[in-house]
């Protein structure tokens, strides 16, 4: 008889601040995540937690069906282990600080806001990876600007985020006035001019790359 992993009671291992719970996945095999001892209690009289492949992380997170809370449906909610132990709305981001899913720990965990200054990567002397990520505060793609722009356009008045125009990425910012491109912060340009990206990928915001050309007059 198949083992129906949503109902299978959990086990749990205490050592010390860390306790240890092991679930199972959809084809009945066991995983472990880790929680903080303190949520113990909490989490077990949740009901019983399992294990998901979530594509957005591209990992296994820790699913409930909540014996409690309903959703817009009036159905039973499904809640992540993140969420539940954070007290955030099923709705929020929370972003795993050590880039593993398992470990729902709260000093692990923390909410994402959109509207946070991006986070970079140093390649090399020259060149910097801004990374933007998903609205579930996944890094989905990195931009490139030379180290000499990272003060201009890495701040807390942009958040820049991968967006498509007529089916191409560019990188752009949400900001009161309006949206703007990370290539026209970089380079700005004048009425009737346009950037140029030598190498063809939007991405790439290096100054190298970028080159301002006049945009041809209609007549």
């Amino acid at each position: 008889m198949k083992t129906n992993y949503k109902n299978t009671e959990n086990k749990f291992e205490v050592k010390d601040n860390i306790t240890l719970m092991t679930v199972l996945k959809k084809n009945g095999s066991e995983i472990t995540a880790k929680i903080d001892t303190t949520d113990l209690d909490k989490v077990k009289n949740a009901g019983v937690w399992f294990a998901e492949w979530n594509k957005d992380s591209n990992s296994y997170t820790i699913q409930n069906i909540s014996t409690t809370a309903v959703n817009k449906k009036s159905k039973p909610l499904k809640q992540s282990l993140q969420n539940f132990v954070m007290d955030a709305n099923s709705n929020t981001p929370i972003i795993h600080i050590n880039k593993d899913t398992l470990d729902n720990r709260k000093s692990n965990l923390t909410l994402f806001d959109r509207k946070e200054k991006n986070e970079i990567e140093k390649l090399d002397n020259n060149t910097i990876a801004i990374l933007l990520k998903d609205r579930n505060g996944n890094v989905t793609s990195k931009a490139l600007i030379s180290a000499e722009d990272l003060n201009n356009v890495v701040t807390n008045e942009y958040t820049w985020v991968n967006h498509k125009v007529k089916g191409e990425p560019c990188v752009i910012a949400n900001t009161p006035n309006g949206r703007i491109h990370l290539d026209t912060v970089i380079m700005g340009t004048s009425e009737g001019e346009k950037i140029h990206h030598i190498n063809l990928n939007p991405l790439d915001n290096r100054r190298e790359n970028l080159e301002i050309k006049s945009e041809p007059i209609e007549f």
